[in-house]
């Protein structure tokens, strides 16, 4: 079962927030434990301005969900794990479950960066 064993713990920092220890994600879609290192630095979810009143950045909630999700689209990440951003795409909707976020709260957040990520690859 796809869980979290620990909590977020980070600190501000220019440009985002930096992780103060690391942060496993075992993922049932990746069969595995994905693990966040310290000193990551994150901005706990990539949502333009005009959308966060949709998409709640700072959201406690969604918090450990985002981190992971940052960290798997890194295209160094996704190249290690033999992964694409679909799959990442994927676990942050994964993930949003085991932090108890409802289905329109998972799916609000989920289909913004599905799209994102599909128009973006329309103009590589």
């Amino acid at each position: 079962m796809s869980n979290f064993n620990n909590t977020l713990k980070v600190e501000v920092v220019d440009g985002g927030w930096k992780l103060l220890e690391p942060l496993p994600y075992k993922s049932d879609i990746l069969g595995r434990i994905v693990i966040v290192p310290d000193r990551y630095v994150t901005d706990l979810a990539s949502v333009p301005r005009l959308m966060r009143w949709l998409v709640p950045v700072a959201n406690a909630k969604n918090r450990r969900a985002a981190v992971v999700h940052d960290w798997l689209c890194s295209e160094k990440v996704q190249k290690k794990m033999g992964i694409d951003q679909r799959k990442a795409d994927e676990v942050f909707r994964e993930a949003l479950k085991v932090c108890e976020v409802g289905f329109i709260g998972r799916w609000g957040m989920w289909m913004p960066v599905r799209s994102f990520q599909s128009i973006k690859g329309i103009f590589k």
